[in-house]
């Protein structure tokens, strides 16, 4: 039994990492409103998303504070597991944000294949 328990274990240590480079990248680029009023600007190969207040605990390979997002105004916040380059994330305030993903050469085998580029800070307001 504690064998069993032992393996289950070890599994879900080595599987974690993969599963959470999966559910934090998107399935293409997801256009969201491109500016603070209600109209749409379309930028090739860029989306926006939304990004809380608050990180909330998360496990990772260790672990770790993720950022919270979202790509709809209305939709779940989803915990993100990865890094922004270009963004310096200041508890307490919300962000909307426009971001290029980007392909990663050759990624490790536990790491997304795809990187995120910040482009534009489109709103920080206190949160």
């Amino acid at each position: 039994m504690q064998q069993r328990l032992r393996e289950a274990v070890a599994t879900g240590i080595l599987l974690a990492p993969l599963l959470a480079a999966c559910t934090t990248v998107p399935e293409g680029p997801t256009l969201l409103s491109a500016s603070t009023t209600s109209e749409s600007v379309e930028v090739p190969g860029t989306f926006v998303i939304e990004v809380a207040p608050r990180t909330m605990r998360c496990t990772g390979v260790a672990p770790m504070d993720c950022l919270q997002i979202r790509r709809d105004q209305n939709g779940p916040w989803e915990l993100f597991y990865g890094s922004i380059d270009g963004f310096e994330f200041q508890p307490g305030n919300h962000y909307r944000l426009r971001i290029e993903q980007t392909p990663v050469d050759q990624p490790p085998a536990d790491a997304p294949s795809v990187g995120w580029r910040l482009v534009e800070v489109l709103e920080k307001q206190p949160g």
